[in-house]
């Protein structure tokens, strides 16, 4: 039986930098899915503004508090997922753009998660750690070193790159997304714990390297996307040294 893929993106109208490209690529894809978007900007403008393209898209709670209202937005994802009859959650931020055929790629591992990679942070390091420490209440993760990426396709992490994962019906059946006020850390980071804690295994596959277009990197991508390429470069060659 052929799986059915449910895609979603948590958005807010900080993102509308990357909408269209988004949304062309999303498309684009060449694995047939049913997309969602959810919204959780405090106003219904960047709703109707996703729906302007023709698609589907709804809020959920709002809370000032940008941890909780994230957490409430995976919630509710997780909610229409469960009331679907679909066998995978492909959940894929808005400023990232994957190969057309990237659930492909990541169905042909068959693994309960399952996630490219990215970079984060503006001097970029990747989104994914195998080891991580507990410091006055912040968790510091560990990434592995590109050059043993290199050696792994398939890469057996403790904290995947949450943003372009594909995750099993029976991992979101047994996993509520939940954030501590105490902690610094979002949702996503707890989902990986409790990943652990209940025997799913979680995986990155390191031939999938996404393009990231964070919003503060925007201009300078748009202006000077070879200058920044060759610092990237740079940085990938120390790495590997």
């Amino acid at each position: 039986m052929k799986p059915k893929i449910m895609l979603v993106t948590t958005t807010y109208e900080g993102k509308s930098y990357v909408l269209e490209r988004f949304i062309d690529r999303v498309k684009s894809l060449t694995y047939p899915v049913e997309v969602l978007f959810i919204d959780n900007s405090k106003t219904d403008d960047y709703l109707n503004k996703i729906k302007s393209f023709g698609m589907n898209c709804i809020k959920s709670k709002w809370d000032e508090r940008s941890k909780i209202r994230l957490t409430n937005a995976q919630n509710h994802m997780r909610t229409k997922f469960l009331e679907s009859d679909c066998t995978h959650l492909f959940i894929l931020e808005q400023d990232l753009i994957p190969p057309v055929d990237i659930i492909e790629q990541l169905l042909e591992s068959d693994k309960d998660v399952i996630s490219g990679w990215y970079y984060i942070t503006e001097t970029p390091r990747p989104c994914l750690s195998r080891e991580w420490t507990l410091v006055d209440m912040k968790f510091f993760p560990t990434p592995p070193l590109l050059i043993d990426m290199s050696k792994e396709r398939l890469m057996k992490c403790f904290l995947g790159s949450f943003g372009v994962s594909l995750i099993k019906r029976k991992v979101i059946e047994d996993i509520t997304f939940k954030c501590y006020v105490g902690f610094v850390h979002h949702a996503d980071t707890w989902f990986y714990f409790d990943c652990e804690r209940k025997g799913f295994e979680v995986y990155v596959d390191t031939d999938l390297l996404i393009p990231h277009f964070q919003d503060y990197k925007w201009g300078e991508i748009v202006n000077n996307d070879k200058e920044i390429e060759k610092e990237k470069m740079k940085l990938k060659l120390e790495d590997l040294e």
